[in-house]
């Protein structure tokens, strides 16, 4: 129940961003931030996110962001489940994958005038595909064969919210920003492979699921 609570707020955070900023437009009471960060995290998964940020004060605001995160050394085995003479193996060979919405708080704190300062924004992921369906093949493996059956099965209950907090620094010139920073999160890359069951097995050899995330980024922004 809890869960379902969080998940709850957070969709009604997400959907009422948009009258928020619009509200907001109509009196012009703040200015807009494009960003593209791209870092890499614990996981060794690659990270891009562009975002827009709205300032309702120019130390203060909210924050939209559509994350991609995309597995760069395979930490994931293929051969899942299996005994002495057989294995069910991942037909689909491609390294693990998600897309996740940021919803955040945006907070500066100033260092020298407007040129220097340091960004947090504690937010929340939203999972966008928390159940990934993968298919299998099963493999003899006292004999070389091509796989004499094959199983699509889907993951049950993936995990679709987590918690973050993204801070950076920024350097700024003009209307441009250079963003240097540090990400740390409760997200899971295999959350949406964790539960599918495969031979009445759970499948193995996945990478232990992190207390933490930690991730580095360098990236852009533009203010408007």
């Amino acid at each position: 129940m809890k869960k379902i609570s969080r998940i709850k707020y957070a969709l009604i955070f997400v959907f009422i961003m948009p009258f928020v900023i619009n509200a907001q437009s109509a009196n012009g009471s703040f200015k807009k931030e494009f960003q593209f960060t791209l870092g890499l995290n614990s996981y060794y998964a690659l990270e891009f996110e562009p975002s827009l940020s709205y300032l309702f004060h120019k130390n203060f605001g909210i924050v939209g962001g559509v994350r991609g995160v995309q597995e760069v050394v395979e930490n994931y085995h293929y051969d899942l489940v299996g005994g002495p003479d057989y294995q069910w193996r991942v037909s689909n060979k491609k390294k693990v994958s998600s897309l996740l919405l940021r919803p955040a708080l945006y907070i500066k704190i100033p260092i020298y005038d407007d040129c220097v300062s340091i960004v947090t924004q504690p937010g929340m992921l939203v999972n966008l595909i928390p159940n990934e369906t993968l298919e299998f093949a099963y493999i003899n493996t006292n004999q070389l064969e091509f796989p004499s059956k094959f199983e699509t099965k889907k993951n049950k209950g993936g995990q679709i919210l987590f918690y973050e907090l993204k801070s950076y620094l920024s350097l700024s010139l003009d209307n441009w920003s250079f963003l240097l920073g540090y990400n740390l999160s409760t997200y899971d890359l295999y959350s949406g492979r964790r539960n599918i069951v495969i031979g009445d097995e759970l499948i193995k050899h996945l990478p232990k699921k992190k207390d933490l995330v930690h991730a580095g980024f360098i990236g852009f922004g533009y203010s408007f």
